[in-house]
């Protein structure tokens, strides 16, 4: 059956809607919609989302539908935004749409967010790259999280995120404002505490050209041009934290909750900018719909994912050839067993982002390593990665040695039955990988993979002897039996 021509995506943030109908073979938008809903404090003072605002919600929700009808839009997605997500009545916030609207809503994680932002940015932003900015470092924000990527030229070199934003700042502090005088310097010393350790942890990187951001109402507000001198942006930063705070109300627009997150969101940019040396800073309007419309375009090859994941293995002190070698037979495994196994791009992903990681609990204890790497991947999020997905990850890189994923762990429970199946398969695949390379010195140059009868053969191309990956694979296939109902054996097969 054909694929609609059509397509519409709908975020649903904390105080705005917005909705874009999209044709998926031109990829030009043909309606895009914005609504602002009932402005409230108490979702950022008590974390609650009031009745009324999530009535509102419903209201704007179901204009969207007719909209999405009258267009005749039959394939759409619906999102919601991490800050909803984090509210204390989330769950009946969803429970409470679905039954005003029919509609499905997916929760955004905060790394999610920050991933799209930044596609948005890199892909879709006219200020990147400039031709004379050389050194870009593009920041995304959210109310709790904030995702730095550095780029040479149109190249990412690296990534990095912190949980840290606006909201998440002004909360913390939010008790000491009664008891403190000087609550601007408590807040820079607070922030600059928080992000010490984020800073030594960095790679090496030059002087940035162009510090580029997105997620700031309060930059975008401030600054005079779109991109500005590092001098203009701290004498902006300066004349508006040195007015009252009742008169931010007023030339920011912002509600008196919306307030309390201005002078942490402008101090933590100010350090950035600092900690990143740049000569220019600018903002970004790119909202991170953009992102989710190129990945639900096709248009994403997912390079940011794994290049976060190869630097994560890196950083964790995985051998980079054996990483790579790793990497290189899971992809051909999945590519030439697919009709076995029937799985698709997204799992191919999974496995991926799996072999790139699966060894970083090395660097903390090489003998129960596969533990420390599902604590190492689940700590760190995986920008780009759902929660469920990072989850996955983890599962798979922890029993990539000997370990069965069996029902009685708690990672796996939390899984459904669909999911565990993947993670089965692929954790499957990703031991017969790292079997092929068991010696650490890729001595397979090339595989070949055929079916014969109820058994899988790969043949090994090398120069050399393979007692050790033959013995090794051959102890790695009981899984691969038992998941997938065949035996799988590894040939030698010399070069000539």
């Amino acid at each position: 059956m054909a694929t609609k021509p059509l397509f519409g995506l709908i975020l649903v943030g904390a105080t705005t809607l917005d909705l874009q109908i999209i044709n998926r073979k031109s990829g030009k938008v043909l309606e895009r919609a914005h609504r602002s809903t009932i402005m409230s404090d108490e979702l950022y003072s008590e974390g609650f989302v009031p009745q009324e605002q999530i009535q509102n919600m419903g209201h704007l929700l179901n204009g969207f539908k007719q909209l999405l009808a009258d267009y005749g839009v039959e394939t759409f997605k619906v999102f919601g935004s991490t800050t909803l997500a984090n509210a204390h009545n989330a769950i009946y916030v969803l429970a409470q749409l679905q039954t005003a609207t029919g509609l499905k809503i997916t929760w955004l994680s905060a790394s999610q967010e920050a991933y799209y932002r930044q596609i948005s940015m890199r892909y879709t932003e006219p200020l990147f790259p400039v031709g004379e900015n050389k050194n870009v470092f593009l920041i995304s924000l959210s109310s709790g999280r904030l995702s730095l990527g550095y780029y040479q030229g149109d190249e990412q070199v690296f990534s990095r995120s912190i949980n840290l934003g606006a909201v998440k700042l002004a909360s913390e502090l939010d008790e000491l404002a009664d008891d403190i005088v000087d609550i601007k310097g408590i807040t820079r010393e607070f922030i600059h505490s928080k992000l010490a350790d984020y800073t030594t942890l960095l790679p090496k990187f030059e002087d940035a050209d162009l510090l580029l951001v997105s997620g700031s109402f309060a930059l975008e507000q401030i600054l005079a041009k779109p991109i500005v001198s590092v001098t203009s942006f701290f004498a902006a930063n300066n004349e508006i934290l040195g007015d009252p705070t009742q008169s931010w109300l007023d030339q920011l627009r912002l509600t008196a909750s919306q307030v309390d997150a201005v002078m942490p969101e402008l101090l933590l940019l100010e350090e950035i900018a600092r900690m990143t040396r740049t000569k220019k800073v600018g903002v970004s309007h790119q909202h991170m719909l953009h992102g989710l419309i190129l990945e639900e375009l096709g248009q994403l090859d997912n390079h940011e994912i794994l290049e976060h994941a190869r630097e994560l293995g890196q950083r964790f002190g995985v051998e980079p050839k054996h990483q790579a070698a790793v990497l290189k037979f899971a992809e051909q495994l999945f590519d030439r067993l697919k009709a076995l196994h029937g799985l698709h791009g997204r799992e191919r992903l999974l496995l991926q982002v799996a072999a790139l990681v699966h060894d970083v609990g090395s660097y903390l204890n090489t003998y129960h390593h596969y533990e420390y790497s599902e604590m190492v991947i689940l700590a760190d999020e995986m920008d780009g990665l759902s929660p469920v997905e990072v989850q996955m990850v983890a599962i798979i890189s922890r029993y990539h040695s000997h370990e069965v994923p069996g029902e009685g762990m708690h990672a796996v429970q939390q899984l459904n039955e669909h999911e565990r199946i993947i993670v089965a398969q692929l954790t499957a695949l990703l031991r017969l990988a790292d079997a092929l390379d068991d010696s650490r010195l890729q001595k397979i140059e090339k595989i070949t993979v055929s079916t014969k009868d109820a058994r899988v053969v790969v043949t090994g191309f090398s120069h050399e002897k393979l007692y050790l990956e033959q013995w090794t694979f051959a102890n790695k296939a009981n899984l691969f039996r038992e998941v997938f109902g065949r035996d799988i054996i590894l040939k030698r097969k010399g070069l000539q």
